[in-house]
């Protein structure tokens, strides 16, 4: 067993260095057109393939983005304790640690070691490089978790953090282990990474390396009175916790093959395998967080990128798949209004000051300066390197967020800096988007779905923050998408000792919203919003008998949406007035060169609102005037009673039952809108979404067009336009299976995989930590369809191989010699 990783990363196409800005993520030369135009047939290209092509070259302005001006790199602060230029920063701790200050690498040694593959034409290239080992001798190691040293009163007194330092420095080790020193990279393995340091109040210090720890789901206890109280971790240092001492275990094995390395006997990898499981069972506890999900983001990146057992490498690439098609249904554009929790403060949760109730974020920007935040989903520059749709970028956001010394974003086709480093992990990573999601991201006209998500409580997982009863509902159309904004849930973190019942950990309904594709909407100002947000539970879920829920913004369904309350949005609005009883109508097409466009009809009396469009990209044969002649004659008399059923029907016959009231009527909420089902219309079902059908089985986690759970653990993602199934099924939590768009079949558990060291000399199962040291022994082992991985060596052995099996190199040159 060699001492380097068994890892070989892939070389990204060489790009000229003088054709890039630094100063933004710069995407001026390397996006796709904003609206392929038809070919000689009328048709509209695929547009996967350019997307594909330009891949690294997006990569590489992120890397340039995170870099800077490669001559300004520097290795240490000057001044203060964070410098953008700097690849180390300093972190004190007070009296909890001799010495009180160190340093810490930053996520920039990653995006210098980037910068050599890109570039490696560039003259500093290598200098760079060098600089990334002096950096890691001169740095130590630090707290892990939301923890630094050090408690009082059940309270942190320092800030921990390092395991998102650390989902940076194994990128290093795996991907760039030949371009550190030798010293460099054992102190890396062996100090920065093995030795994070995880305090715990009233229970032993850990390390991101050994065993999984006992009650690895909390951060320490506190003692109240007789009893001790857990402090509940939260979910994305859990999941970046257990992945840093995954893949640390695997590095420091090759070096100690001692059992508490061994991550398949010693707790680590059943840890992964549940947190993994779960995401597909019922999405994340910290779901749509701001700003968490970039952290369980860099987790499942690394965990697919440098696994050593299929198990958790098929796993993290299932949940990222999932992901990947989860964003694809609720963005629009890249712009996203989802639920969401943690953190519901500040920024992420902004009103507008003349509208109290709508929101007021940025729907591209979620970090403008050290000083504001715009407020946006995090996901949006993630996606755009991977899918390519950067339309939303082509022209300038001019907005002056409060609080920040400049415009969100003044540059055309550019993405703000901020975002650099994040895309530097998505670069060095080896996920890409499965054909059948990346077609929802860049070919408009398949964007006709309507996709329902509905999380439920898993109180068994440990920490029992998966406590939420709560959807999300998309129905999606080329030319918009509508977005149900949700209802409110408990505390993420339960329990109110260490960290208490905090605002900030609670479910958040945002407003129903209609979002136009296209450029044209960058803010939540520019967009439709029915419903008020609130983030005020029902009394059955924690909060005093004497409150109730705010909001149950549930009314959407295709191509139509109701709910209590609404704001019009300048673009978006297409002229409806913002005040006035009755039916009034509104038309959008935003250019001539833009073949967007969607008529809308709003029916309105007091309070209550419904709202129907019609997308004329799709049928643009049909005019303003025949859509407002048969919305009238469908619809005669809207009702508006409160707490009462209606019916709606839509320009392609589909009769929608709906509710919506404002008294506390139902479901414990003051106010809300519900579609209790849909009598789909006989036309095409690409117009009737006809095969989303009704949400028959409330206890499905997915159900609609292009996602469904046809058990526990097991996602199908269809793609009706063309006419393709990716399915992820992990419902044997001891077996998983990847079936792809083309029917290549990917299988983990036991069998699947096979390691073979021709020099181990110690017990033999079959594993990376016990290998066979015969092909024999391995092939006797291995099922029908798997994977033998040999390590490099040599063998004289001479066998029949018996049953269909893939060989596979690892980590070097593997010669094989018959008697």
């Amino acid at each position: 067993m060699h001492t380097y990783p068994y890892y070989r990363r892939t070389m990204p196409a060489p790009q000229e260095r003088h054709t890039w800005n630094y100063d933004r993520i710069d995407l001026q030369d390397v996006h796709l057109p904003p609206y392929p135009q038809p070919d000689g047939s009328g048709a509209l290209p695929d547009s996967r393939p350019l997307a594909n092509s330009l891949f690294d070259a997006r990569a590489a302005a992120g890397v340039i983005a995170a870099v800077g001006d490669p001559a300004a790199v520097k290795i240490k602060p000057t001044s203060g304790d964070f410098e953008f230029d700097a690849l180390l920063e300093r972190k004190g701790y007070g009296q909890e640690q001799t010495p009180s200050t160190i340093l810490i690498p930053t996520a920039k040694c990653l995006a210098v070691m980037a910068y050599g593959d890109y570039f490696p034409n560039s003259p500093v290239a290598a200098n760079l490089q060098g600089m990334v080992s002096d950096a890691i001798m001169a740095a130590s190691h630090g707290w892990c978790g939301t923890s630094g040293p050090g408690w009082e009163d059940c309270t942190p007194k320092w800030e921990g953090n390092y395991d998102m330092t650390q989902m940076f420095l194994l990128p290093l080790v795996y991907a760039y282990y030949d371009r550190l020193t030798q010293v460099a990279r054992e102190k890396l393995i062996n100090n920065l990474l093995a030795q994070g340091a995880i305090d715990r109040d009233n229970m032993d210090l850990t390390q991101t390396s050994g065993p999984a720890p006992p009650e690895w789901d909390t951060v320490g206890h506190c003692d109240v009175g007789p009893a001790s109280v857990p402090i509940p971790e939260t979910e994305n240092h859990v999941l970046m916790i257990a992945t840093a001492r995954y893949l640390t275990n695997q590095l420091v094995y090759q070096r100690q093959p001692e059992p508490a390395y061994d991550n398949r006997r010693n707790g680590c990898m059943d840890q992964v395998l549940l947190l993994l499981r779960n995401k597909l069972s019922d999405d994340f506890a910290e779901y749509n967080a701001k700003p968490y999900q970039e952290e369980s983001r860099h987790a499942l990146l690394n965990l697919y990128s440098y696994a050593y057992d299929a198990e958790v490498k098929l796993g993290a690439g299932m949940v990222l798949d999932y992901l990947s098609a989860h964003f694809a249904v609720s963005s629009c554009d890249l712009r996203r209004m989802v639920p969401f929790r943690r953190r519901n403060e500040g920024m992420n949760v902004n009103q507008m000051y003349d509208r109290p109730g709508f929101m007021d974020v940025s729907l591209l920007e979620s970090f403008i300066s050290f000083t504001s935040a715009g407020g946006a989903d995090p996901m949006p520059a993630h996606f755009a390197l991977h899918a390519g749709n950067t339309r939303a970028y082509q022209s300038p956001d001019h907005t002056v967020w409060p609080g920040a010394p400049v415009e969100a974003r003044p540059w055309s086709w550019a993405i703000t800096p901020n975002f650099g480093t994040e895309l530097v992990l998505e670069a060095v990573c080896d996920h890409r988007l499965a054909p059948s999601v990346h077609d929802l991201f860049v070919n408009d006209l398949h964007r006709r779905f309507l996709q329902r998500l509905h999380r439920h409580s898993m109180l068994n997982e440990p920490g029992q923050q998966r406590n939420c009863d709560n959807k999300e509902i998309y129905a999606g159309s080329p030319s918009y998408l509508i977005s149900a904004g949700g209802r409110p849930a408990i505390w993420v973190i339960p329990g109110k000792f260490g960290f208490g019942y905090q605002a900030q950990n609670l479910g958040v309904a945002v407003p129903i919203s209609f979002m136009p594709t296209s450029g044209s909407a960058y803010n939540a100002r520019d967009i439709i919003q029915i419903m008020h947000i609130s983030d005020r539970p029902t009394a059955e879920n924690g909060i005093s008998a004497a409150d109730h829920g705010g909001t149950e913004n549930y009314g959407v369904a295709p191509d139509f949406a109701c709910g209590v309350g609404a704001y019009f949005g300048g673009f978006a609005g297409a002229g409806i007035p913002d005040t006035g009883d009755g039916v009034f109508f509104g038309e959008n097409r935003p250019w001539a060169s833009e073949p967007v466009g969607y008529y809308l009809a709003v029916h309105r009396s007091g309070d209550f609102v419904v709202l129907e469009a019609f997308d004329t990209w799709r049928h643009p044969e049909v005019s303003f005037d025949a859509f407002k002649a048969r919305v009238q004659a469908n619809n005669p008399n809207v009702s508006f009673a409160s707490a009462k059923e209606s019916v709606y029907t839509t320009f392609f016959g589909n009769r929608i039952h709906y509710v919506i009231w404002k008294n506390l009527e139902r479901d414990d909420h003051i106010c809300g809108s519900e579609i209790l089902r849909i009598e789909y219309g006989d036309g095409d079902p690409s117009d009737t979404l006809a095969d989303a059908g009704n949400d028959a089985d409330p206890s499905l986690f997915l159900s609609g067009t292009i996602m469904r759970s046809p058990r526990e653990a097991a996602v199908e993602i269809h793609n009706p336009s063309l006419g393709t199934k990716l399915t992820l099924d992990w419902s044997d939590p001891h077996h998983l299976i990847r079936t792809s768009e083309t029917g290549e079949v990917q299988q983990a558990g036991a069998g699947y995989q096979v390691w073979v060291d021709f020099d181990w000399t110690g017990p033999s199962e079959g594993d990376f930590y016990r290998p066979f040291n015969t092909l024999e022994g391995a092939l006797n082992a291995a099922k029908d369809g798997g994977v033998i991985r040999i390590m490099a060596g040599a063998k004289q052995e001479r066998l029949t191989i018996h049953k269909r099996v893939r060989l596979t190199a690892a980590g070097g040159t593997v010669t094989l010699r018959g008697h």
